[in-house]
């Protein structure tokens, strides 16, 4: 109850600061109309006033004094300003009321308050028995009246009250009579009863003020909506008889039955729908044929060529003895809203750029095939090669119009009856219904070929002249497909085959290519957790010097052991650890392991590790190498990277300065692969490899081509030439062997020599290792 009160106080204390100090026009209005109301009763108030204090002059005919007269004099002269002010107020077009005015009336308030506290201070002690009564009964009336007038008030209510009581108490203490203790504290219940009443009445009236404002507000707000419905409005009422005809039809129904309104009048509604609607008189028949209400009839007039959409309602009409008396009800003009839904339909199946088909309309049409004909017809998937580059560097307005050109050469090479659309980004695809003569592979695949022939052509936009390659995936419709995503995961499944060997080139969905894509999804997932799981491995091949027949290196080879799909070669799971973006984490794992066993089990020979293209790609690989030199303790000269060429396909410049930096360390570097590029020699020019490692293909093809062979002594010639070392990759007969020795490698490797093996094998192999055999024992006889 406590707080509640306090509450109530902090309520009272916001409004009289509100009204009493706050400079806004909200503020204004509201002091003008608690002071309106104070002036509408000043009149009233102050003829009280000069009555009762000449009622009071008479009650002292008997011993009047000159004090007296001039207080009432004094009393007369302040009801006459006081009426002079009200005049004033009433004679002012202001609506607002400022806070000075506001204050100026309590001071007004106060003063009269004072000018009748002298009654009882000066003469109630001295006066006699009927005087005192005359004086406390007028006193007592004019408290209670004044503080009912000034309620709006709340200050000048409660100045008023606090002096008119605070003068009673004074001239009952000066009487000094014992009885008028208890009239003393009956003044002050009563003038708390007063103050109390005073301020809930003003509490009430600001309340009703505040509703009164608001009110009006709302009405005016009402009348503005009205009249901008009025004016705007696209609706119009009809009425027609118990014949059909329509009665007082107006411009507005005229306008939206796009005819005069003088043709209208007294005009068989249903019957003129019926010659000049598209659709919708026979439901409006029916409709009025049942006798009840009815809602949203659509009814299409058409007029200059353009469709006019049009909504009915009507509810029927009786007469006072109940009997039917035709219909009424309003027609609405939907024609914007039918346009706008008739355009997000468009939108949502049309791609904005092209104006082909979207994902959402191939979805419904293959919904449709396999509904129609679940036998026959195709899906071919599009997708265009090397398209990002030219988004990247010339920009995407570009490339927005190299897409555009695209589709305009799909359109031109598809079937008649088929459906062209873009899926997104770079990507369309191509439905072949089952009366296209290209629904069986055959005729599909020779569709794909020419398609990728025609998009492969260039593209001239501006000044520029483009090309761009595509890659198509094929999946026919046969009995085992029942939903769409089945078809479009056929389609992505050859699609992605076909870019995997090559791009530029059509595939068609087997189920091996099925199995092939769940295989590599089940070595995706192991892979994501083969590091945590700790089942790699380093498997180690060692590099043997020919000239002094002495085990100079080994290469780290990663193998993964997986609990569910057994042991994963590293031609399967690497390049999809270099595609998912996991060969970051892989190969800092193979790096700091090789590099430990290089440091504590390998003592003496020089660790390779092979490093991806991904990884040297990294800003941060040469820290990550120099930290894992700093923390497994290994020197840099007995770490060798090898690299292929593919390191420097996508940013040759980054590639060299990310080797210099490796160089710099002391890490010696191995060009892997060496021949099978294209510009390797470019490369051998602009940075200083340690190795050139000859792949195993050039092994092979010298043991059979004298040009192989040639190629493989001149590189070793080369290599001699530019203080590189030259190792043989593959080596796995004794004539090989001998090729290599005689061809003037320095060192091989191979299967011969021996085959990757587990660090504690390696170790084993490498100890029983004999150097005093030379190689006699693997040369042929």
């Amino acid at each position: 109850m406590l707080n509640s009160l306090i509450s109530e106080v902090r309520l009272l204390r916001s409004g009289i600061r509100t009204m009493y100090g706050d400079p806004g026009a909200a503020a204004g209005r509201i002091r003008h109309e608690h002071l309106s109301a104070v002036l509408r009763l000043t009149p009233m108030a102050m003829a009280a006033n000069m009555g009762n204090a000449s009622l009071i002059l008479w009650s002292f005919k008997d011993n009047l004094t000159p004090g007296l007269f001039s207080w009432w004099a004094m009393m007369m002269t302040l009801a006459s300003l006081s009426l002079l002010s009200w005049f004033r107020f009433w004679n002012r077009s202001s609506t607002q009321v400022s806070c000075r005015a506001i204050r100026r009336s309590t001071l007004h308030a106060g003063v009269l308050a004072l000018a009748w506290g002298f009654l009882p201070v000066v003469w109630f002690a001295d006066a006699g028995h009927s005087q005192q009564v005359a004086i406390t009964a007028l006193f007592t009336g004019m408290m209670g009246a004044g503080a009912f007038v000034l309620g709006a008030l709340p200050l000048a209510s409660m100045a008023y009250v606090a002096v008119f009581a605070a003068s009673a108490l004074w001239a009952l203490a000066r009487a000094g009579e014992p009885q008028f203790i208890a009239f003393a504290l009956l003044v002050l219940l009563y003038a708390f009863m007063v103050l109390v009443g005073g301020i809930s009445y003003w509490r009430k009236a600001t309340a009703l003020i505040l509703a009164r404002n608001e009110a009006v507000r709302h009405e005016q707000m009402l009348a503005v909506v009205l009249q901008d419905f009025e004016q705007r409005a696209t609706d119009a009422l009809w009425e027609i008889d118990t014949e059909g005809r329509l009665q007082q039809p107006s411009a507005r129904l005229a306008k939206l039955l796009h005819t005069a309104p003088d043709t209208l009048r007294g005009l068989s509604l249903v019957p003129w729908l019926e010659q000049h609607t598209l659709s919708g008189s026979g439901d409006l028949a029916q409709a009025l044929a049942k006798g009840v209400p009815f809602h949203n009839v659509a009814v299409v007039i058409e007029q200059g060529g353009q469709q006019c959409h049009l909504a009915l309602q009507g509810k029927p009409l009786f007469d006072e003895l109940g009997q039917h008396s035709g219909w009424r009800g309003v027609v609405s003009d939907r024609t914007a809203i039918e346009q706008a839904q008739q355009l997000l339909q468009r939108q949502a199946h049309t791609d904005s750029l092209t104006q082909l088909a979207n994902r959402l309309s191939l979805h419904a049409a293959i919904e449709q095939q396999l509904r129609v004909k679940p036998h026959s017809g195709a899906l071919l998937l599009l997708d265009l090669d090397h398209f990002k580059t030219i988004n990247d560097s010339l920009g995407h307005s570009v490339g927005d119009t190299l897409l555009t050109c695209v589709a305009e050469r799909l359109l031109q090479h598809a079937p008649p009856h088929s459906l062209v659309a873009r899926l997104g980004g770079d990507e369309f695809a191509i439905l072949l219904h089952h009366n296209d003569t290209g629904a069986d592979t055959t005729e599909a695949q020779a569709l794909a070929s020419r398609l990728v022939t025609a998009l492969s052509r260039p593209y001239q936009i501006k000044e520029r002249r483009l090309r761009v390659g595509a890659s198509v995936g094929i999946a026919l419709i046969d009995g085992e497909v029942t939903h769409v995503d089945e078809l479009l995961v056929r389609a992505d499944i050859a699609l992605y085959d076909a870019k995997a060997h090559g791009r530029g080139r059509a595939a068609v969905y087997t189920h091996a290519l099925r199995e092939r894509t769940r295989r590599r999804a089940e070595v995706e997932e192991g892979l994501h957790q083969a590091v945590r799981r700790d089942e790699l491995s380093l498997h180690w091949q060692p590099k043997v010097d020919l000239s002094t027949w002495k085990i100079t290196g080994t290469e780290a080879l990663l193998r993964w052991e997986s609990p569910q799909l057994g042991k994963v070669s590293p031609g399967e799971f690497i390049p999809v650890a270099e595609q998912e973006g996991m060969m970051d984490l892989i190969g800092l794992w193979a790096l700091r392991h090789a590099c430990e066993c290089g440091q504590n089990q390998l003592k003496g020979v020089r660790v390779a590790v092979n490093v991806s293209p991904v990884q040297l790609a990294d800003p941060e690989f040469v820290s990550l190498v120099q930290s894992v030199l700093e923390s497994t303790g290994l020197p840099a000269d007995r770490l060798e990277l090898e690299i292929t060429e593919s390191v420097f396909i996508e940013d040759t410049e980054a590639a060299l300065k990310q080797l210099h930096a490796l160089h710099a360390l002391g890490i010696h570097v191995a060009l892997d692969d060496f021949g099978t590029g294209y510009s390797s020699l470019s490369y051998l020019c602009r940075f200083p490899f340690s190795t050139l490692k000859i792949d195993r293909s050039f092994v092979q093809e010298a043991m059979e081509r004298p040009e192989a062979l040639a190629v493989v002594q001149h590189i070793a010639q080369l290599a001699r030439s530019l203080k590189m070392r030259t190792v043989c990759e593959g080596v796995e007969t004794p004539e090989q062997l001998a090729m290599v020795i005689g061809a003037g490698i320095d060192e091989a490797q191979g299967y011969l020599l021996s085959a990757p093996k587990p660090l504690e094998f390696f170790n084993s192999f490498t100890e029983d290792w004999n150097t005093q055999q030379a190689p006699l024992e693997y040369l042929p006889e």
